[in-house]
């Protein structure tokens, strides 16, 4: 059994387009994109130790409510069966801010098998 690439990041989910380039502005690495359906802003922040006070910060003061944010721990590489650790560093960003946890497990494409066939 192989370890899989593990990346974690903390998500805004509902953010408006002020809210957006403020989180860029006051957090260092922290990028946003549109939500095409529902016309929000979802702000990303790499979860790492040195923005923990900056996130709950941002969190305080834009009044943001548990149920708009998440850590989202992606794992790629999938080929067989695997061991997803997940950092402690999402332990720790759990007493700042209870949010949810979402996971995104990626399996290889078909593109990805024949490639690594040949």
């Amino acid at each position: 059994m192989s370890s899989a690439s593990v990346n974690v990041s903390f998500r805004f989910l509902n953010l408006d387009r002020m809210q957006a380039y403020t989180l860029k502005k006051e957090i260092n690495g922290a990028s946003f994109y549109p939500h095409e359906q529902t016309g929000v802003f979802v702000g990303i922040v790499p979860l790492q130790k040195a923005y923990f006070d900056e996130l709950n910060d941002y969190f305080i003061r834009q009044q943001i409510q548990y149920e708009d944010c998440d850590i989202f721990v992606s794992a790629g590489g999938l080929n067989s069966a695997v061991t997803i650790e997940v950092p402690s560093v999402v332990n720790k960003m759990l007493k700042y801010i209870d949010c949810k946890l979402t996971y995104h497990i990626s399996a290889p494409t078909h593109d990805t098998i024949e490639h690594n066939s040949k």
